[in-house]
């Protein structure tokens, strides 16, 4: 397995365990984050630090004791340009709304850590069970770009 395949394998479990401090670890800090679609967490990342103030909008809108972040997820492709992955969650946001979602993420690497990842979810989806909609969105560093 490579070092890359074994990077997304430990984001994905730190994603599944919720661990958050070895979530952050895996990233350069100037790691470009890509969400893709209209919802109040889509534009552009320009660091780590960046993403961690969208991260309590999705947070708080999850029932942990009824919600999992990566219950599977599965490497397509690696290329020596980076991993296209798939990954599920699945379970039930705290309004009672299922959030059964599928993300595929396109990571490149850079010095053994994540330096950029493209996020493409089911957003009309993430706007309607984790009503996106009544809340005002973060700001970003741009738009998507790729």
């Amino acid at each position: 397995m490579s070092a890359s395949r074994e990077i997304v394998d430990a984001f994905y479990t730190a994603l599944a365990e919720l661990d958050l401090e070895r979530f952050e670890a895996l990233h350069q800090p100037d790691v470009v984050y890509n969400v893709s679609g209209n919802t109040i967490i889509s534009g552009r990342y320009d660091s780590f630090a960046a993403l961690k103030a969208a991260l309590p909008l999705i947070f708080d809108a999850l029932d942990f004791t009824r919600f999992r972040f990566a219950s599977k997820w599965k490497v397509m492709n690696e290329g020596p340009d980076g991993i296209t992955a798939i990954m599920e969650a699945e379970g039930v946001a705290r309004n009672g709304q299922r959030y059964d979602q599928r993300y595929v993420h396109i990571f490149t690497f850079r010095e053994g850590k994540i330096a950029s990842v493209h996020e493409f979810f089911d957003t009309q989806l993430a706007n309607e069970s984790l009503e996106f909609g009544k809340q005002n969105p973060v700001s970003t560093d741009g738009e998507f770009t790729f």
